[in-house]
């Protein structure tokens, strides 16, 4: 995929945008959404859906937390130039909350989750304006214990 900016955005400091995402994944992990870098008009989608608005975006973030209420998140690696920013970062928490999916809630399952999640993110003006992350969505349910049937 090829990501093209609709117009060009203010030059900015690749080290402080690699500081930022590194510091919100920390944040997010926590629960600490009240200053979430995100833009008002923020873009961002997962494997759980699309989401338009920084609303909409911490809305998203409090699924995940009140599945997850205690967990951590660490900084593998990143790759930074200006405005982008790719980062890989591993989740470790325990499923004590509902999930809701849009399958549907998933029940608390009291087990461990180790989830590694690729974040695409770009920048504009200091704040991410869009992001996609990727994770395994097979893996993650196998670790919930949860399997799907197979068809007959």
């Amino acid at each position: 995929m090829t990501l093209v900016q609709d117009k060009p955005s203010v030059a900015t400091n690749t080290a402080t945008n690699t500081a930022t995402a590194k510091q919100w994944i920390t944040d997010m992990a926590k629960g600490e959404l009240d200053h979430a870098p995100y833009a008002e008009d923020a873009e961002v989608s997962d494997p759980s859906g699309k989401y338009k608005g920084k609303a909409q975006v911490l809305q998203s973030f409090k699924v995940w937390k009140t599945a997850f209420p205690q967990g951590t998140g660490t900084v593998m690696n990143q790759i930074a130039m200006g405005d982008h920013v790719t980062t890989e970062a591993v989740f470790k928490a325990v499923h004590t909350g509902p999930l809701v999916a849009p399958t549907g809630t998933i029940a608390p399952t009291n087990k461990p989750i180790d989830l590694r999640v690729m974040f695409l993110t770009t920048f504009r003006d200091g704040l991410i304006q869009r992001e996609r992350s990727f994770y395994d969505q097979a893996d993650f349910m196998r670790q919930l214990g949860i399997t799907i049937p197979a068809k007959p």
